[in-house]
């Protein structure tokens, strides 16, 4: 069971000799679905096995910490790593028909390539016990991004790519700079030295000093506000599939850089409480909550809209996250899973329903109801969801982000999240009035294969089972928001 953990790092790279080899679109396809249906699979039994036994960990060559790298499997990793894994799944079975048509055919195969890279990159940023090796591995999904969001079929999509290039440079820059901070004061790289360590380092100053840029470098790659202005280009230009991939998956990927770092290595000095920084951090996400909204109403273009919504629900997450309560800690690693499949299902939709367009405008979606009932009915389920109705995941989000707001210090901020849902009410009732009300649409849309429909009512009926039944998600989510206020993760 130990060797785990690194199976699910080295077993894609094993894949990639073989794409480069064959070359060929349909091998090239059997090969990344075989890679992740296997990466799934192995998740889901080191998931169980740390649920039902505690951490697994994997010495790299048997040398112990801090000396040598340790990938660390706990239950914050694992619930990260069924995230990824699981979008990973769902968008490489959707992703046939969509990447042969956006993708130029001689490039497939080296679009597979950074696809089981980026994928990788992500698991090793969680499984990885070594700050430094989360830097790297940072840098691997960064660097496979890129070309990723390039293979978009408009003009637009090259300077996207550019564009996230350089800002994301400046954000890598600010991380490796706060990683040298803090070994220069520890003498280490391993997570769990460092906490020992931090907890009785004198130079306050200099770990202000890592964290302030820990914040703007992680920032930047998880475009929580103001650092969010590359991902509405990102989401808008990239191929479509990759868009939906990284709309559940990307921003998670900061987000839990953010609770590794602030809420477990640096946990035993409290950086946000003890520099004052969760005042003005909460103060800004919510600005940026309500400002992001308003864009997001104004906008024609529904990807552009929805890369918008990404921005304001990550703010929740954060506002969450920063109060430092049980509750708090619970919402947001709630709102994690939720709005991941909220957003990757309405991306999907929008994807498979208009492959062949390089944007969807508002106008597209008129008219949709009757000439697919059935999809229609799952995009307004997903729409709704985002806006928080009861009975979807969205609507327990919410819910305990509001009572974890209430329970805080900052309990006036509850009225900054119940404006912005009835915010997002709007840009949603822009959709939902366009697929009811409006006729004659002159988009192009695709006939759903059975294959591609499947993965759309799961997730659908996914968004409705979360917001009844939720011992899972918000069982787990307790579980370590205790472990980490209380105990150890």
């Amino acid at each position: 069971m130990s060797q785990i953990p690194v199976l699910i790092l080295i077993l894609p790279l094993l894949f990639v000799p073989i794409i480069i080899l064959m070359r060929m679109f349909k091998v090239s396809y059997l090969i990344i679905v075989v890679s992740s249906v296997l990466n799934f699979l192995l998740i889901t039994i080191l998931t169980i096995n740390v649920f039902t036994n505690g951490a697994v960990f994997y010495e790299l060559g048997g040398w112990p910490p801090p000396i040598g790298i340790r990938l660390n499997a706990d239950m914050l990793s694992c619930l990260f790593l069924m995230l990824i894994g699981f979008m990973n799944l769902v968008c490489i079975i959707s992703c046939k028909e969509i990447v042969e048509k956006t993708v130029s055919s001689s490039k497939v195969y080296l679009f597979y390539i950074a696809w089981l890279l980026c994928n990788t990159g992500f698991t090793g940023i969680i499984l990885t016990d070594d700050i430094f090796n989360m830097f790297v591995f940072l840098e691997i999904s960064s660097l496979s991004s890129y070309y990723l969001i390039s293979q978009g079929n408009q003009k637009k999509s090259t300077f996207a790519a550019l564009q996230y290039l350089f800002i994301g440079s400046i954000g890598a820059i600010f991380v490796l700079f706060a990683i040298g901070l803090l070994y220069m004061i520890t003498g280490t790289l391993n997570m769990q030295d460092l906490t020992k360590q931090l907890a009785v380092v004198e130079e306050k100053q200099i770990i202000l000093f890592a964290i302030v840029f820990l914040l703007a470098g992680v920032g930047i790659k998880s475009a929580l506000f103001p650092l969010h202005g590359w991902l509405i280009k990102t989401y808008a230009y990239s191929p479509s599939i990759v868009t939906t991939y990284f709309s559940g998956t990307s921003t998670k990927i900061g987000i839990y850089i953010f609770f590794r770092v602030f809420l477990d290595i640096l946990n035993n000095i409290g950086p946000l409480t003890l520099f004052s920084l969760s005042d003005i951090l909460i103060a800004l996400s919510s600005i940026g909550v309500v400002l992001i909204t308003y864009y997001a109403i104004k906008q024609t273009d529904v990807k552009k809209m929805l890369a918008y919504s990404s921005v304001g629900q990550l703010s929740y997450i954060f506002i969450a996250m920063i109060l430092y309560i049980p509750d708090g800690i619970t919402a947001s690693l709630v709102h994690v899973i939720n709005h991941s499949i909220i957003k990757t299902s309405l991306f999907l939709t929008l994807t498979l329903l208009f492959i062949s367009k390089k944007e969807v405008l508002l106008t597209d979606l008129a008219g949709l109801s009757s000439k697919q009932p059935i999809v229609t009915s799952c995009f307004l389920i997903m729409s709704l969801a985002l806006v928080g109705l009861p009975l979807t995941a969205g609507f327990i989000s919410k819910w305990y982000l509001i009572l974890s707001l209430i329970q805080s210090k900052y309990w006036m901020f509850t009225s900054i999240v119940v404006l912005t849902s009835f915010m997002t009410l709007f840009y949603v009732w822009k959709m939902i009035d366009q697929v009811y009300f409006k006729e004659n649409s002159n988009g192009e849309m695709f006939e759903l294969k059975k294959h591609q429909f499947i993965p759309i009512a799961f997730l659908t009926l996914l968004i409705i089972y979360l917001g009844i039944e939720t011992s899972l998600t918000v069982g787990v989510s307790q579980s370590i928001a205790y472990d980490i206020i209380y105990g150890v993760i």
